[in-house]
């Protein structure tokens, strides 16, 4: 199994530099993520709505498209008290520290384009897989 953030999530349905290595997890792994992933894809989505990148239904149809995707999910609330030690320990935004606080609850790797992100796993001892920008 495999922890990902919204960042992989973005990546599969806007076509950026890290979709085609970030489109490879779906082939080859069980996924999963904190509840929160629904939101901060929708929000990220819709950054490329607004600039006309992507159809104004794609944000819902993709929230949609995850429940086929990822099939363990998890309550915020769950998390949030490891989380917050994480953020407060950190210094980083809680909803990122929620994927970190699934990943150590699970005991399962990190697959995240955010090298900051990445870091904070490694320094955690969360096994991580960086997507980066195909060559």
């Amino acid at each position: 199994m495999t922890i990902i953030d919204a960042s992989v999530a973005t990546a599969w349905f806007a076509d950026i530099q890290t979709s085609v290595p970030a489109r490879l997890l779906l082939s080859r792994a069980t996924l999963a993520a904190p509840n929160l992933l629904r939101i901060e894809l929708t929000n990220a989505l819709l950054k490329y709505v607004r600039a006309g990148l992507l159809p104004n239904t794609l944000p819902t149809k993709a929230v949609g498209m995850l429940e086929g995707t990822i099939f363990h999910w998890r309550d915020d609330r769950e998390l949030l008290a490891v989380a917050t030690k994480i953020a407060v320990t950190q210094r980083h935004k809680i909803y990122d520290c929620l994927y970190l606080a699934l990943a150590l609850e699970r005991r399962e790797p990190l697959a995240t384009a955010d090298r900051r992100l990445a870091a904070m796993a490694r320094d955690l001892s969360i096994e991580t897989e960086l997507i980066e920008p195909a060559l």
